[in-house]
């Protein structure tokens, strides 16, 4: 947590900010107009007094112009003196009147019932976010951070989506197991374009789109072994064939630029993957 003490060359350390919907003023049953109609929330009337005597104070409020002064109003009615923000340069960390805002001013702390810290680690903050506004479950349902992910040409991408080519063929053995994320290259592969076993599966009805540059699906790399003449008619001879089950398509996919290798998806692309899975996550959450 960061902590920003009194500073006489920073106006920001000399103020706290502190939210008036559902912190300082209850708010539970709705809009009405925008009629102020709560009572304080316990504990916010002394704790207002108290941050003032140590800091100047200011309401920052998402309300409308408007609504300032009958802001100003309820305060003056609970005892504070207030003041509504209409002089642009008010030395707003300065004097004894609880300043009445909706402009974002720099503070020590901002108190507020909707507030996330940000900690400078997006990784973290970012699925924090999505969770609060819905977008996802709690803590435990999200899938391993490492996860990797393998780019894989179009159409051969789409071959496996449609159910038909379970053998990925690769120069290069991996020993990893487990989940991967499947990724479309932007580029296409003209021999998979010509390939009979690719257009048979592709001319089926349902068959999916060639999407490209894109996080696509995900799936379990079961095993990996050198060719022996196996894995026909996919497995092609010379290569090493990794066998993928659990085939998952996102019901959206996630533009992502490709790499060399098994690679890692960055924090924004993990949470996305997360938020878009619903019908995929068995495939990472056994892991």
């Amino acid at each position: 947590m960061t902590v920003i003490p009194l500073n006489p060359d920073s106006p920001a350390s000399h103020a706290v900010g502190v939210d008036f919907d559902l912190t300082v003023v209850r708010h539970d049953k709705g809009w009405q107009d925008g009629r102020i109609y709560g009572d304080p929330i316990p504990g916010a009337l002394d704790a207002l007094r108290t941050l003032q005597a140590v800091r100047s104070v200011f309401i920052v409020t998402a309300r409308h112009r408007r609504y300032h002064p009958a802001i100003a109003a309820w305060l003056i009615s609970h005892g504070f003196d207030a003041i509504v923000d209409e002089d642009p340069d008010r030395a707003y960390w300065l004097g004894d009147a609880v300043l009445v805002t909706n402009k974002k001013l720099g503070g020590a702390v901002y108190i507020d019932d909707r507030a996330m810290c940000f900690e400078g680690d997006w990784g973290t903050a970012l699925p924090e976010a999505l969770r609060r506004i819905g977008e996802l479950p709690g803590p435990a349902a999200q899938p391993p951070a490492d996860v990797p992910a393998l780019t894989i040409r179009q159409p051969w991408l789409a071959a496996i989506l449609a159910g038909d080519k379970r053998v990925e063929n690769r120069s290069w053995p991996t020993k990893h197991r487990g989940p991967v994320v499947l990724h479309a290259a932007r580029a296409l592969a003209r021999d998979g374009q010509a390939d009979p076993l690719v257009r048979a599966a592709l001319a089926r009805p349902g068959a999916p789109a060639l999407t490209t540059g894109a996080l696509v699906a995900t799936a379990r790399v079961a095993d990996c072994h050198r060719d022996t003449g196996c894995c026909r008619p996919w497995g092609l001879p010379g290569l090493w064939h990794w066998t993928l089950t659990d085939v998952q398509t996102l019901a959206d996919p996630i533009p992502a630029a490709g790499r060399l290798g098994l690679w890692r998806l960055d924090p924004g692309q993990h949470a996305l993957l997360h938020r878009r899975q619903a019908a995929a996550l068995p495939a990472l959450a056994r892991h």
